[in-house]
């Protein structure tokens, strides 16, 4: 990929998504919870009038680490292929990188699980590792 990244934390997993993805970050989101629902389907929200799925992406990507979201932060991300509006939990914020070809990876053979799959690429920065996440991937999904 070449382009602007926006980074997040998911525990302590540095994270990115395209930036052409991302609609808008919101903070101390007040959601309504779904009784009953799957594991990775943290709530409902209300953003200005239209109802967002808000998920849970660490659930999908099975990382152990979770955090006690009491100052919850989201991504909503723009309409995506099936029409939905939609966000997902971080824990938090980055910052907007530049991403070159040179400074990125294919996933290691021995990431590539049925979680690994929702990692499109590996992106070297100049202190730490960032996984590329594969929205469209983890949305047929979820």
């Amino acid at each position: 990929m070449t382009g602007k990244v926006l980074t997040f934390y998911l525990g302590s997993s540095l994270c990115g998504i395209d930036i052409t993805l991302a609609k808008e970050i919101n903070r101390n989101i007040k959601y309504t919870s779904v009784p009953g629902g799957a594991a990775h389907i943290v709530g409902l929200l209300n953003v200005r009038g239209q109802v967002v799925t808000l998920f849970d992406f660490t659930e999908v990507l099975r990382f152990v680490e979770k955090k006690d979201r009491i100052s919850s932060r989201c991504i909503i991300l723009k309409k995506i292929s099936r029409g939905e509006q939609i966000g997902f939990l971080i824990d938090k914020l980055g910052e907007v990188v530049d991403v070159t070809s040179a400074m990125c990876e294919l996933p290691p053979a021995n990431i590539r699980n049925v979680e690994g799959q929702f990692i499109s690429e590996v992106v070297k920065l100049d202190s730490q590792v960032m996984l590329l996440l594969d929205i469209e991937k983890i949305i047929d999904v979820v």
